[in-house]
């Protein structure tokens, strides 16, 4: 397990990189812990920054009952702007590492040349080969730098987080221009949706956090990374969630929200239904049926569909 000065140094150097960038006027932060002499400490430390052509920046430390910790790193783009994420997580468990690094797209047009030639180095270096994440898959791109509880060498994953933060600021961020087309915002709004969808439903954190704390400071958590979208809901009911539909042909995944609205059909339609769904919003290149797809695509055949 990476010890605390080298989970904090990839924070430190992407703060020193960026912090020119960072709004302090629109500056959160948030810092939860609890400890007990069974289980240890378990804490939370974020902070929130926007910026020129983002909509939030996410610094976090966490540890999780003194046997595991780690760092998060996000940058998360505003909807009409066509930068794409920058994603990194350092941490683990005993001698096993976590590792995420990516840039990731939320248009279908990124030209990744340029962070070809740094995944080939370091994923060569650092002995990592596809992702055996499968959630990963859904949200990250094919240049993704994955490791997953595995013997991992910090120093030079926090190497490479720096070459892909520099390809990401020169290549990405810097000539990053404004959307003007109403529905190639509304892609992108859905992709950045669909990114946070995946990661807060299918990452362990949010549910180990509001086992420790309770849901409503693991939503508040949520809020700090997500309150630039008014839509986004955290998961609801961690005892009775649901299995998620996903699509992967199609790339189309269901929120739960959007879920329930498709189970409240009668049964013998809900197969149509879905697949009718799924691929309007695949024909609309949309990754996520949220309620506002929802009926959207469904209009008023929703009712006839409840009363047949």
């Amino acid at each position: 397990m990476p010890d605390r000065e080298t989970i904090l140094e990839p924070l430190k150097r992407f703060f020193t990189a960026f912090n020119d960038h960072l709004n302090v006027d629109d500056h959160m932060e948030f810092y939860c812990n609890h400890n007990t002499a069974k289980t240890g400490d378990t804490f939370l430390r974020v902070e929130t920054y926007d910026s020129d052509k983002l909509s939030r920046v996410v610094l976090e430390e966490y540890a999780v009952r003194d046997q595991m910790r780690g760092c998060v790193i996000m940058a998360l783009p505003k909807p009409d702007n066509n930068v794409p994420i920058f994603f990194f997580q350092l941490g683990g468990k005993g001698d096993r590492s976590i590792g995420v690094l990516d840039i990731a797209s939320l248009t279908d047009n990124i030209d990744y040349s340029p962070l070809m030639p740094v995944h080939e180095k370091y994923s060569r270096l650092l002995g990592l080969g596809p992702t055996k994440v499968d959630w990963l898959t859904k949200c990250c791109s094919p240049y993704l730098l994955s490791c997953q509880y595995d013997r991992l060498d910090c120093d030079l994953y926090i190497e490479a987080m720096e070459a892909y933060f520099d390809v990401w600021v020169e290549h990405y961020l810097k000539p990053g221009v404004t959307i003007d087309d109403p529905g190639e915002i509304d892609r992108t709004r859905n992709a950045l949706y669909k990114f946070k969808y995946v990661l807060h439903h299918y990452d362990p954190a949010y549910g180990i956090f509001a086992k420790s704390w309770g849901k409503p400071v693991a939503d508040a958590f949520v809020y700090l990374e997500c309150h630039d979208d008014p839509g986004y809901r955290p998961p609801r009911d961690l005892q009775n969630k649901l299995k998620m539909w996903d699509n992967r042909e199609l790339g189309v995944i269901w929120s739960e929200d959007a879920q329930r609205l498709a189970m409240a059909a009668p049964e013998a339609s809900q197969p149509d239904l879905r697949r009718r769904l799924e691929q309007q919003a695949a024909d609309a290149r949309l990754g996520i049926i949220t309620p506002d797809i929802y009926h959207r695509f469904e209009g008023n055949e929703e009712t006839a569909v409840r009363t047949r």
